[in-house]
């Protein structure tokens, strides 16, 4: 008779396992369409690791993004940097590439100056030269052959 109660004693502790099991397990697997509360009782379980796992991500996020500003700030600033190093550089070449320029300029402006001041000369030389070769040939006076040759040279 002893192992009869036993039997049903083991079977009694089984059914009650079995029993505090699938309570369990209905509490931690929420049922949308649940109106026992089960899924209440699971939030009301997990709130607070939930709202203490909430702040800390929130915690999280804002140094993350804290820090991904200051980066971004920093980078910001060097390129900042990088950018008026760059513009500083482009200004001295470009004012020196104008100097240079006006310098060729100028030179080429004195170049064309002595040459047209040669030319004349050259021009004036070759002027007289023909004023004495035609004073010697003719016998006009060389005033007279001036004014002939500035109206010629007019025209």
């Amino acid at each position: 008779m002893k192992s009869i109660v036993d039997y049903f004693s083991f079977e009694q502790q089984i059914k009650s396992i079995s029993n505090s099991t699938q309570k369990r397990n209905q509490a931690l697997t929420p049922n949308l369409n649940d109106k026992s509360g089960s899924r209440k009782r699971l939030m009301d379980m997990f709130a607070p690791t939930y709202a203490n796992s909430l702040e800390s991500r929130q915690k999280a996020r804002e140094t993350s993004d804290n820090a991904c500003l200051e980066w971004d700030r920093e980078r910001w600033n060097e390129e900042k940097a990088s950018n008026m190093e760059k513009q500083q550089f482009e200004e001295v070449k470009l004012q020196k590439q104008m100097e240079f320029e006006e310098k060729q300029h100028m030179k080429k402006y004195e170049f064309e100056k002595e040459k047209w001041i040669r030319e004349l000369e050259l021009k004036e030389k070759q002027c007289q030269m023909d004023l004495t070769i035609a004073a010697l040939l003719s016998s006009r006076p060389i005033g007279e052959l001036e004014r002939i040759l500035a109206l010629i040279n007019k025209k």
